[in-house]
């Protein structure tokens, strides 16, 4: 018996992207290119709710409870309530230069924010460079008036620092003539690194936790770690769109407070979250993290270290305790001695047999049931 695992990046929306998950990419540009071709071709609101409650039942069915999804659009909200899961629903915030911001994105943004949900709602400028400075600045003032937790991707393309640094435009090159007004690109960059840039902006904080962390030196990770910001590690999802290997080991090493996400199925071949623990495992130690507190920390990571990305620990997500939420799932793994962590991490994928959310069964391999009507099969 585990606390409810806690999913600490995915984008449900696109559960039904999953043909691209199922590929391989060369690098985040390509993959970005794919993607806009799937996303471009839904012209049906109504599917992004349908594919979000896909994505809760996947979730639920291998022991995710607790959801940190990144809501693009909005008809994407109310999945993970409808399941009684719960998590944040992080509303994004995505191509927004200053003048579209002034002319109209920022009240669309407000407007969203007035729209009462069954999950609590968070805030997601969805990455340093695909939104203009002062509207990121703006978001940081917005969630902290309204005491609204933040989330972005970061250091995930290995050609993102460069527009910090110097304005190097291919990052932005999905944007087509849109990119030539970002100010990044008209001031010739900021002079910067990836993580001292977001902490400029005010980005970085107790308050908010990054997706991917991929491209990040020590003096990056250690302005991370400093600043509070928790990182949500997502490797499967990382190796199929081609970036390198996140420093697991030197994450480890240096004290961060980790979590983990599986990203979406649109670049990623499950939303099962233990399949990604059990690679950070393999990462590390091929990286030469062989402390004996390896497992036990990475399995802490897919629960109460996500818990405390998204706020929710002090509630007693991510843990098993007295008073605490009904949260809770079943793996049927083979337990050597005492070393439980270690089965979970190695054998923990598909072996699921119980999920409990909110006090009511969410999944039940025993009679295929999930919460839902998901098929998720025995």
């Amino acid at each position: 018996m585990t606390p409810g695992l806690v999913n600490a990046h995915t984008h449900l929306q696109y559960s039904d992207f999953d043909s691209l998950g199922r590929g391989q990419y060369r690098d985040f540009e390509d993959w970005s290119d794919a993607f806009e071709v799937l996303y471009l071709a839904v012209n049906d609101s109504r599917s992004w709710s349908t594919a979000a409650t896909k994505g809760v039942g996947l979730g639920l069915a291998t022991g995710t409870t607790v959801f940190s999804d990144v809501v693009t659009d909005t008809s994407a909200r109310g999945a993970i309530g409808a399941a009684n899961a719960t998590g944040i629903e992080f509303l994004e915030v995505i191509a927004e230069t200053n003048r579209s911001w002034r002319e109209g994105g920022r009240d669309a943004l407000l407007a969203r924010l007035e729209q009462i949900g069954t999950t609590p709602a968070g805030l997601s400028p969805h990455a340093p460079y695909s939104v203009d400075p002062q509207v990121v600045a703006d978001l940081v003032k917005i969630a902290g008036s309204r005491g609204l937790r933040l989330h972005s991707h970061l250091a995930e393309s290995s050609v993102e620092e460069a527009l910090y640094l110097s304005g190097d435009p291919r990052v932005l090159a999905i944007y087509g003539d849109l990119r030539d007004e970002y100010q990044l690109i008209r001031q010739g960059g900021a002079g910067m690194k990836s993580a001292t840039f977001a902490n400029s902006l005010g980005l970085l904080s107790p308050c908010t936790h990054i997706a991917h962390g991929v491209y990040v030196d020590r003096h990056q990770r250690d302005l991370l770690r400093d600043s509070g910001t928790r990182v949500a590690l997502c490797p499967r999802s990382n190796a199929t769109i081609g970036l390198e290997k996140a420093p697991v080991a030197a994450y480890l090493r240096e004290g961060h407070d980790l979590a983990v996400g599986t990203d979406s199925l649109a670049s990623s071949p499950s939303l099962d979250l233990m399949a990604d623990v059990r690679m950070l495992a393999e990462i590390a130690r091929d990286q030469g993290y062989d402390d004996g507190d390896l497992m036990s920390r990475l399995f802490e990571a897919a629960t109460v270290g996500g818990a405390r990305a998204l706020g929710m620990a002090d509630a007693g997500y991510g843990t098993l305790r007295a008073g605490g939420p009904a949260d809770f799932a079943l793996f049927a793994v083979e337990v050597k001695g005492d070393r439980v962590e270690q089965a979970l991490v190695e054998q923990g994928e598909g072996c699921c047999v119980l999920t409990v959310a909110g006090g009511c069964i969410a999944h039940d391999r025993r009679c295929n049931y999930v919460l839902g009507g998901v098929d998720v099969g025995t």
